[in-house]
Formats: structure tokens, C-alpha cells, sequence
């Protein structure tokens, strides 16, 4: 793999060039930068680009590895995704000894013992929120995924809530559909297009052409999506 340096920085890449691009286009993902170009593109047009979006290219690069870098403190104050928007976290005291998840607008409070002492409370605040966006992730998912289902007139067997490290979702050749929990945390667009993608797998069990026009049928801008999951997929954590 290439690397690019710009001040300080050395910064991997890698490029990727098909008939299909129409275009340049630059994607800061987790350890890389990629350049997806068409085939009659010339090394020197590349080399002009990346010369032209230096600063670009470090400001996205060193934002993209401080997300990646910064461990949550499970503290309050700080903001995590749900549904593919921000949301801050709020630590509540009550006197009870069960701990409470609770969206109210863009506040996620979390209501811990007052008993608990603060230096004990991120274990507990951590353990909290990721029984809460698994719940939530099951409620909104089956949800989502029945009513695809019933607008693509397709039938899935089971549902399973998983957490793939390295998948978004997949479908079985016995109909059975699973969907990394970590989804819930992206725009509600993107969900369905996760959504879309496996159920479409029920018509057809590989990446075929006939695979992502069923696909585009029901998400014209399934593009964008898929771009999308690769450029910011690494972002959807707790």
C-alpha cells in the first residue's frame, strides 16, 4: 500500500479503478485513505488531486483517527449515536437500586443508585447502555424488517440480533436474517438499507446484478448507503 505524507502525517492509501466510476472520488476509512478512479484517469491527474486536497485530506484523516483513538468515559456530558443522531448523556441520581435508560429528546439519562459512589458509576453506566441499544435495536429492527419484508413480498424465517465484527447483516440459505445491533446507531435510511440489502438476498443468495437491481428497485440511493457503512461503519460504537 501507498502512503502519503502530508506534514506530520503519513497516511496509507490505496487505489481502486473500474469502468463504473465516473468520477474521483476520496474516502477517509479507519486505516486508510481510498481513491476510487475511473480506468482513463492518469496517475499524474491523481497525483494533482491529492496535491490540490492536502489539507482536506489531513483535517478528515486526523478527525477520523481522534474518534477511532477516544475511549467513552461513560461520564455525563459525553454524546453518543442513536438513530443516526447525536445524543448526550445525562447521569441522574434516584433512590432506588435498579438502574433506568431513558430517551427524552436528545438526552439519554442514565439513573443510577444514589448510593453508587462516581468512581464506580462507568462500569455500570457502560453495562446500562448496551442493554438499552440492544433493546432498542431488537424493538426497531423487527419492526423495520417485517414491514420491508411485507413491501417486498418476501418471507424471512427467524431474526437474530447479533454483534458481527465484521458485518453489517447477513441471510442464510434457511431464510434466516441477522443484523449487527451496532446498526441502530445509524441514520434510519441507512437501517433500511441494511435491511433491504438482506432481505433481498432471500431473491437472490449472492452479489449478482440481478442481486443489487432487486436491491434498487426498493432503495434507489442504495449507493450512497453502502458508501456510506465503509466510510462511517467504524463510527457506530458504544
Amino acid at each position: 500500500m501507498d502512503q502519503l505524507s502530508i506534514k506530520d502525517q503519513t497516511i496509507p492509501y490505496e487505489e481502486r479503478r473500474s469502468a463504473r466510476y465516473r468520477r474521483i472520488t476520496l474516502s477517509i476509512l479507519e486505516d486508510r485513505l481510498r481513491i476510487s478512479a475511473p480506468k482513463n484517469v492518469s496517475v499524474k491527474q491523481l497525483q494533482e488531486l491529492l496535491l490540490a486536497k492536502q489539507e482536506w485530506i489531513l483535517k478528515h484523516w486526523l478527525a477520523k483517527q481522534a474518534v477511532l483513538k477516544r475511549p467513552a468515559r461513560y461520564s455525563d456530558g459525553e454524546h453518543f449515536l442513536y438513530r443516526g443522531k447525536t445524543v448526550e448523556l445525562k447521569i441522574r441520581r434516584h433512590p432506588r437500586q435498579r438502574i433506568r435508560v431513558y430517551l427524552e429528546g436528545q438526552e439519554l439519562e442514565v439513573y443510577l443508585s444514589q448510593d453508587l459512589e462516581d468512581k464506580d458509576c462507568a462500569p455500570h453506566v457502560q453495562k446500562a447502555l448496551l442493554s438499552w441499544y440492544k433493546a432498542q435495536a431488537r424493538r426497531v429492527l423487527q419492526d423495520k424488517l417485517e414491514k420491508q419484508a411485507e413491501r417486498m413480498q418476501v418471507c424471512f424465517q427467524t431474526f437474530r440480533l447479533k454483534e458481527q465484527k465484521t458485518s453489517w447483516g447477513s441471510c442464510s440459505s434457511k431464510r434466516n436474517v441477522n443484523l449487527n445491533w451496532r446498526i441502530i446507531m445509524a441514520p434510519d435510511a441507512g437501517i433500511d438499507y441494511i435491511i433491504i440489502h438482506e432481505l433481498a438476498h432471500l431473491t437472490h443468495l449472492n452479489h449478482s446484478e440481478q442481486f443489487w437491481l432487486r436491491v434498487a428497485v426498493f432503495m434507489p440511493e442504495y449507493a450512497y448507503w453502502k458508501k456510506w457503512f465503509k466510510d462511517h461503519g467504524q463510527e457506530l460504537r458504544l
